[in-house]
This record gives structure tokens, sequence and C-alpha cells, in this order.
């Protein structure tokens, strides 16, 4: 499929409006969840491109597989069943950016950016397959998105699956959001240091739930090992008016999904 450009939608009423308790919730915990959020009809198209990517049938995509099949294992595994992350669909693919274009997606965002001016960053999808599939370690997004100021990144995290504690759901930790970005450490991935995670709060939430949270909230994942998929499709925003700190030769394009552009901008 040819590479995916945004065109700019005419704006229109906000389908969604986040209330004054919603948005105390999300100043306090950093995070915010929607258990029923997509209708079955888009459910079922994300799942089928999904997975349509991690089978190879989706040019362009980056897949990363999971570390036991790196090391030669999980040989009697069917393809889609051994990638751990699908990165950059969102450019090769027209139902998953039209997922990260949604309307309602796009007003919670707004409400909880504070500006109409709306540009996706990235994309990525962790797939967590039955019985193998492996943890994510305690991070803050923005520990990895070095490159944007301010780091105040929305991402929205949507359950493919129905998401449980058993097979490996997001765990926030409330409030972490406040002070800043933590210390790392850094081996394959990176490692928040100094902080107590065992108060961090389950994210359950049915398949078409989402789930909001700020690119400073500290969370992380369990590793799967019931026999029920755990896919998580993670679309992530930031204001148009922000900055891009690395090389501008090297500066990648950025859709605008809503508002306007800002010269000198992402």
């Amino acid at each position: 499929m040819k590479r995916i450009t945004a065109s700019k939608p005419p704006r229109k009423t906000k389908l969604i409006a986040l209330s004054e308790v919603q948005k105390t919730k999300f100043d306090q915990n950093g995070f915010l969840v929607f258990e029923s959020f997509l209708t079955e009809n888009e459910l079922q198209i994300l799942q089928e491109r999904i997975d349509a990517m991690a089978e190879g049938r989706v040019d362009g995509v980056s897949l990363r597989m999971e570390a036991e099949a790196q090391e030669g294992g999980l040989t009697e595994v069917e393809q889609k069943n051994k990638v751990w992350q699908i990165m950059g669909a969102t450019h090769h693919d027209e139902a998953v950016f039209s997922h990260a274009a949604n309307p309602k997606i796009l007003d919670v965002v707004e409400d909880l950016l504070g500006t109409p001016d709306i540009k996706l960053f990235s994309d990525q999808t962790l797939m967590k397959p039955a019985f193998h599939g492996s943890s994510v370690s305690w991070h803050q997004d923005s520990s990895y998105w070095t490159n944007i100021d301010p780091p105040d990144l929305i991402s929205c995290w949507t359950a493919l699956d129905d998401v449980t504690e058993e097979n490996g759901c997001v765990r926030m930790l409330a409030g972490s959001h406040r002070q800043g970005i933590y210390p790392h450490r850094r081996d394959t991935f990176l490692h928040v240091e100094g902080l107590d995670v065992s108060k961090a709060v389950p994210v359950v939430m049915p398949a078409g739930g989402v789930s909001f949270h700020t690119s400073t909230t500290v969370h992380g994942s369990g590793p799967n090992r019931t026999p029920h998929r755990r896919r998580g499709l993670v679309t992530s925003y930031m204001r148009a008016d922000s900055r891009f700190l690395g090389d501008p030769a090297r500066k990648p394009v950025f859709p605008l999904l809503r508002g306007r552009e800002y010269p000198g901008c992402v």
C-alpha cells in the first residue's frame, strides 16, 4: 500500500468534551480510561489490518520480533505471533491512519493538550502474543522522545483485545508525571530508576476501549502467559507548536491532524 499522507479535515463540532472531573483526574493521575470507545466495525478493521502487518502483508512497516524469536526460538509459532512490536503503521495503512485521526480521539487529545493544533508524533502496536508475549519495562515515553520540546505529548492506547492483569495490561504509576523526567538506565530498552512502582494501577479494559496518558507518566506491563492475545495500538500526539530539537535535516514528517501549522516548529 502506498505511503499515507495527511489532508487536514474541516473543523466540526466536537463529539466528545471532557468533564471537569475527567480533566481533574487526568491532571492528578497522568492517565484517563474509556472502557468503551470504538464501534465493533472500527475494532474489527483494526484487528484485521494489524494482523496483516504482523504477517508481513503490508510493505514499509517496521517489525520487531519477540526476543525468543530473535534468538532462534518459537519455531512452531505462526509469523504473526512472533511479532512483539509494529512501528510506522500510520504511514503505510489507511485504516490505521484513519484511526489516528479519529475525531473522537482528537477531541480528547485537544482537551488534554489544551490546544486545537495537533500533530501526530508516532504510532506503535505492542502485540503480546498468547503464552510468550514479553514485558515492557517501566519507563516514561519522553525518555525516548528527547527530540520534542515540551515533553508533554499525549498517547492514546487502544485495546484490540480484552486486556487483563493476567495477559499483560499496562500499569500506570499515578502522579508520576508531575516530577519531570526521571533517570533511566539503558540496555536494549530504557528502565526508570529510583521509583517504587508497587502501587502502579492496572489499566484493565475490554477490546475497543482506550486509555490516554502523558509522555511523562511512568508505565510498564508484564508478560502474557495466558492463551489469549493482547494487542495494543498506540497513537501519540503533540502540540503543533512543539519544537524539534534534533538535526533539522533529519526531522520526520509529522502529519497535521487538526488546527494549523507553526513556522519553525514540528
